[in-house]
């Protein structure tokens, strides 16, 4: 499962009618060019990393240094929902600019938290 994450009607429904396939339910956005979070299925012989949740992509990826933030900038205690943001710098394959406006690219995606990648999504 790629792109935005699995909600879990869909994950139960997977796993009842496809009981030997191995799912794992990524999260990425086409800016960041590769998964954010992922439970990095078969990294070793015995399967999935974390226990899985339906609706959960459990952690992040390496490389991605995750956090929560609420309205003022400050990370949220475990568990609080607030706005997923990512500490720059980025890896390779993220977006530079959007074509032709640096501007709103700068706008859009890192005024609003310095030092971080502003996703535009909700998290926990």
């Amino acid at each position: 499962m790629v792109g935005e994450r699995c909600d879990p009607d869909t994950m139960k429904w997977s796993h009842k009618h496809l009981p030997h396939v191995l799912l794992n339910d990524t999260w990425w956005q086409t800016e960041t060019g590769w998964p954010i979070c992922s439970n990095l299925i078969n990294i070793d012989e015995f399967g999935p990393l974390y226990p899985t949740l339906p609706g959960s992509v459990t952690k992040p990826i390496p490389g991605y240094d995750v956090k929560i933030f609420n309205e003022e900038n400050e990370e949220v205690k475990n568990g609080e929902l607030g706005k997923v943001v990512i500490k720059l710098p980025m890896p390779p394959s993220f977006m530079l600019t959007l074509w032709g406006n640096d501007e709103a690219f700068i706008a859009k995606y890192l005024e609003e938290t310095p030092g971080y990648y502003t996703t535009g999504d909700a998290g926990v």
